[in-house]
């Protein structure tokens, strides 16, 4: 019923305006056309995943640039992508890189879900981008990263032997095998990267055995910070839920039951990028969209979501749909019988 905040760290944001930098734009105007504030995102260092998408559709427009993400991944850092980067930059070779990548990849973004699959010859990477339809610059920009990455720590060596899109390819499709010397396919099933295994078996011209211990013992240390913050997030929502029916709680409620300075406790989840009064609203929310899908009456959904009175229910779900339960409901019966057998409704949230 509730997901965790999907993040990505600051430093691919800051990526889009270094691009355009050095392409001859201001990054400054460009970020303050878009409102977006670098220096005031770098408390807990991860932005929304979806400001991320946003910023590269604005910047495709800013500099007119139809293939930004591919771009923006051919002018890749290692800081780029933090601890993990340099991590895999010091390690033994891109076998080792991979694993890296599979161990520690949410301390660069929580938002993709990746399966591996090998043989003696070949490595493939099917990813997905979890939580909505992001632009397809994004995608094209972790494609494009990791090739710089690879190629930058196997002496130009790796290769995509081919890679598969879920997005239709842009105005110019074509272009896409040339940038990523590489065959290329679009509408597919899912996203997917071949590499030949023999380049990344070549050993990484920045290898540092003594740096490498260094930057995993610190990988681990954001790995297992970033797991806390994720399951304070949860505890705060269980909370939410099993108290609602009693009435919408309070902060000061909550952190009475968890023992928690309440000033100390709104500073924490704000470094996380939440909102109590937010997190309550979304998930009633969320909540109210559910019950009412599944038939319930609006007199119950009103207490189960811990309103005094249905009115007062009646007015938030106006506010957030534009239209009163009664007409929601109205919608999504009409939807249902609009759709062939054994398709349900759907709702983007």
């Amino acid at each position: 019923m509730t997901t965790p905040r999907l993040h990505i760290a600051v430093e691919l944001l800051e990526a889009i305006g270094e691009y355009l930098d050095s392409i001859g734009y201001s990054a400054t105007d460009f970020y303050q056309q878009s409102g977006f504030h670098p220096d005031d995102e770098n408390d807990s260092g991860y932005v929304d995943f979806a400001l991320f998408s946003e910023l590269f559709d604005a910047a495709a427009r800013f500099a007119n640039e139809d293939y930004i993400g591919l771009k923006v991944g051919e002018n890749f850092l290692a800081r780029h992508w933090g601890r993990l980067g340099y991590l895999i930059m010091a390690g033994e070779n891109g076998i080792e890189g991979i694993q890296y990548i599979q161990r520690f990849a949410t301390i660069v973004t929580n938002a993709l879900e990746m399966q591996w699959h090998t043989d003696n010859e070949t490595l493939c990477c099917e990813f997905e981008l979890l939580g909505g339809n992001w632009s397809r610059h994004v995608v094209d920009y972790f494609v494009s990263s990791s090739l710089s990455l690879s190629r930058a720590t196997s002496n130009e060596k790796t290769q995509y032997l081919s890679v598969h899109f879920q997005h239709d390819g842009g105005p110019k499709p074509a272009f896409y095998d040339e940038f990523l010397q590489s065959h290329c396919y679009f509408e597919q099933p899912s996203n997917k990267i071949t590499v030949d295994l023999e380049g990344l078996r070549q050993a990484s011209a920045f290898r540092d055995p003594r740096l490498k211990k260094i930057l995993e013992e610190h990988a681990d240390q954001v790995l297992q910070s970033l797991s806390t913050s994720d399951e304070l997030v949860e505890t705060v929502r269980r909370y939410v839920i099993e108290h609602l029916p009693h009435g919408a709680p309070s902060l000061k409620e909550l952190c009475e039951h968890l023992g928690q300075n309440e000033r100390s406790f709104q500073r924490a989840l704000s470094k996380l990028g939440v909102n109590f009064q937010e997190m309550v609203d979304d998930l009633r929310r969320r909540m109210a969209l559910e019950y009412i899908r599944n038939d319930y009456n609006f007199l119950d959904i009103a207490m189960m979501l811990g309103y005094s009175e249905q009115s007062a229910f009646h007015r938030a779900f106006k506010r957030w749909t534009g239209m009163p339960p009664s007409k929601y409901r109205r919608a999504i019966v009409l939807e249902q019988s609009e759709k062939k057998p054994g398709e349900g409704p759907g709702e983007q949230q």
